[in-house]
């Protein structure tokens, strides 16, 4: 009877442990903007391909959104700052299966192509 609480504690520890969502592997690249001028970009670039915009957030650097047309079709864009200029990174979650990174190129050269400076 001593056992059973021991017992059930260990049982919830190995249920958070797989409950516990992996981190979702995403594509970078540094482009030479501010992270403001980055989300700026990137929330334009997703409302033209037909993402609906759950969540844009400034002060996280984060933009998630919704494939209008493929439900379950989730986009999660993240901007951060480095040493010169910033970070861009995409990830995403089809259903319970992660997006393959390289899924996001397109997304990211055109994004990279507006951030780029006029000449």
């Amino acid at each position: 009877m001593k056992r059973l609480p021991i017992l059930l504690l260990l049982g919830l520890a190995l249920t958070a442990c797989a409950t516990t969502s992996m981190p979702l592997p995403d594509r970078q690249v540094r482009v030479e903007a501010s992270t403001e001028r980055a989300l700026e970009v990137g929330l334009d670039v997703l409302v033209e391909r037909g993402f609906v915009i759950r969540l844009a957030d400034v002060g996280l650097g984060r933009i998630d959104a919704v494939r209008a047309a493929r439900p379950g079709y989730v986009v999660h864009y993240k901007v951060r700052e480095a040493t010169t200029g910033t970070w861009v990174a995409l990830s995403g979650r089809r259903g319970n299966d992660a997006i393959e990174p390289h899924r996001f190129d397109p997304l990211l050269t055109e994004i990279a192509t507006r951030l780029e400076p006029v000449q």
